[in-house]
């Protein structure tokens, strides 16, 4: 018990030994809860807690702990006793310091942004929404849709403009931890501090400073388990409709959404089973909800409708539109079902946990473990659906290429949230055993973002980085007049970009090496032997061994330039080559 008379998290969230020894009777038939959380008790913090589909008259919301909330019919008015700092943590509702951490993070995002244009998928998620194309496999439509309204905003370059949407996504995970939190219970100070320690973990803060659709997963993931909680708190058919379109619209986003959403669904369904007997038709509201979040996938079928159909051709055909939402092209690298992926996600660990630490420390990771462990003490349901969906997100990282770090995104939450119910934990038993006066030890997990914010500073800061629009303006000099360049996915992007959206170079022409990829806004048709008789044709690429073998055509290296291959920067260094027609002498 808190000194405002209300429960601490171990009263909102009882242990299984306490659930063992009270068994809650069905909903219909439930009357009153005491503080404990057993019916027939007295009328605690708990009392008559009540179906929302009852239709019942809400009262004011009863606040538990320091500020999380359940709806009550005769529940007293909350009252703050103790000093200044007493009143002001009562006072912080789970929103008010979600919204001062979404602030927050949102100011260190925008500091630390990357001002212009990248390479690879990255500039392709600068490049397309603008222009209402189609992104690379799995087409992202929820993400371009977004990212075209984010291209209007009057600030910066275009390219600002996307980077700005995923640090505006990043920043909306930082504040739903803050309400995923505060639903088990945790103060807002510590709901804070474990918040702003994900937002300044390596992997979040990269994503949140280069355009991509991976911050925005998050955000849905989060969004979802919020969901979650407030269903199994209220037991509203409305929570259920919602987390059903949620999970539309993740699924809308990015495929990954395949290791989450299921799971999430398959959870809630068990925890609400007796509802979903009574009430079978709230299946189908949850069934339409989740459709309706599908829709943006209908802009793929009509972009390409909309041509040209030397681009986007393919995808008219239901296959080539099926190729491109289920990444068909990357089968190949994955490895999902055989007991090899098995043993691969176990010998995983040690990177996973090395690529945890290194982009955070060691006590964030170790906290944030000790507190899922505490959580399956307390919170079953709860923490072992976090518990899956851990293990599930390791194993899809480990089969998948291995080296991706943004695929544990969803890990990273999770132990954040971890952190948050470790720490509550810690400090409830402190004021237990030391008294009142131990409440300052909650500060400390401020102190742990503060350190992440240092120690990860220099690595994320992009804001003086200019490497793309430097890389592109080192390949255009190179270039002379009416030239076609024939080049890769992680060159043609940026190129693409200064290309097409910043008006450089119209003269010249690019081609893209793979012929599925759709990204240069003016491709030049015929062979290349046919284009270099009338326009200088050259060739930039990484794997330029066998370039005569590919072309037919004779290469003649004019210059070297420092290229990317699948990172945000350049490492390799390359021959810029002009080809010549097979007839012709160098």
């Amino acid at each position: 018990m808190r000194r405002d008379g209300t429960p601490s998290f171990s009263a909102i969230v009882p242990s299984r030994r306490a659930a063992a020894t009270c068994q809650m009777p069905p909903p219909a038939r439930r009357r009153s809860l005491s503080a404990g959380g057993c019916p027939g008790k007295g009328a605690g913090p708990y009392a008559r807690l009540r179906r929302r589909s009852d239709r019942e008259p809400i009262s004011p919301v009863t606040r538990l702990g320091y500020g999380a909330v359940v709806r009550s019919a005769t529940a007293p008015e909350f009252k703050v006793r103790g000093g200044p700092r007493d009143r002001l943590g009562a006072t912080v509702t789970g929103v008010n310091a979600a919204a001062v951490v979404f602030v927050i993070a949102l100011a260190v995002y925008i500091r630390t942004l990357l001002p212009g244009v990248s390479f690879g998928d990255w500039a392709d998620a600068q490049l397309i929404p603008a222009r209402l194309g189609i992104l690379h496999p799995t087409g992202y439509p929820l993400y371009l849709l977004l990212g075209k309204l984010f291209s209007g905003i009057p600030v910066g370059s275009v390219a600002y403009r996307a980077n700005l949407l995923s640090a505006v996504a990043a920043a909306g995970v930082v504040a739903v931890t803050v309400l995923i939190a505060r639903r088990l219970g945790v103060r807002p100070v510590i709901a804070i501090g474990a918040a702003l320690s994900l937002a300044v973990t390596g992997t979040l803060w990269e994503e949140a400073t280069f355009s991509e659709m991976n911050g925005l997963h998050l955000l849905l993931v989060a969004l979802l388990l919020h969901r979650a909680l407030v269903w199994r708190a209220e037991r509203s058919d409305r929570d259920l409709v919602i987390g059903a379109f949620l999970g539309g619209l993740c699924a809308s986003n990015h495929g990954l959404a395949i290791t989450v959403v299921p799971l999430v669904i398959l959870f809630v369904l068990v925890n609400a089973r007796r509802e979903i007997a009574a009430h079978p038709v709230v299946l189908v509201k949850a069934a339409g909800a989740f459709v309706l979040g599908l829709v943006p996938y209908v802009y793929l079928p009509l972009r390409a409708m909309a041509g040209p159909s030397d681009v986007y051709g393919q995808f008219l055909t239901w296959d080539g539109l099926f190729n491109l939402v289920s990444g068909a092209q990357f089968r190949g690298d994955m490895h999902f079902a055989s007991i090899e992926s098995l043993q691969a996600a176990w010998a995983a660990l040690p990177q996973v946990i090395d690529n945890l630490v290194s982009r955070s420390n060691p006590i964030f990771l170790a906290i944030g473990l000790i507190g899922i462990a505490i959580l399956l003490r307390r919170d079953l349901w709860f923490g072992l659906l976090l518990v899956v969906l851990g293990a599930v997100n390791v194993f899809i990282y480990a089969n998948y290429l291995g080296n991706l770090s943004h695929y544990l995104l969803t890990t990273w939450l999770i132990l954040a949230i971890g952190v948050a119910v470790a720490a509550e934990a810690v400090v409830g038993l402190a004021v237990r055993r030391i008294g009142l006066q131990a409440e300052v030890v909650q500060y400390a997990v401020l102190g742990l973002a503060l350190a992440l914010l240092i120690s990860n500073w220099a690595t994320n800061d992009q804001s003086s980085n200019h490497t793309g629009e430097r890389f592109a303006a080192e390949v255009f000099a190179a270039l002379p007049e009416d030239a076609v360049l024939l080049t890769y996915w992680d060159a043609l992007t940026p190129l693409s970009y200064e290309h097409c959206i910043e008006g450089v170079r119209p003269d010249v022409s690019l081609r893209a090496f793979d012929e599925r990829s759709v990204v240069p806004c003016d491709p030049i048709e015929g062979s290349l032997n046919e284009i270099a008789r009338r326009r200088p044709v050259y060739a930039l690429l990484v794997q330029d061994g066998s370039l005569a073998e590919l072309t037919h055509m004779t290469p003649v290296p004019v210059a070297t330039i420092r290229l990317p291959w699948g990172r945000r920067y350049p490492d390799i260094d390359r021959n810029l080559y002009r080809l010549l027609p097979e007839d012709a002498s160098p």
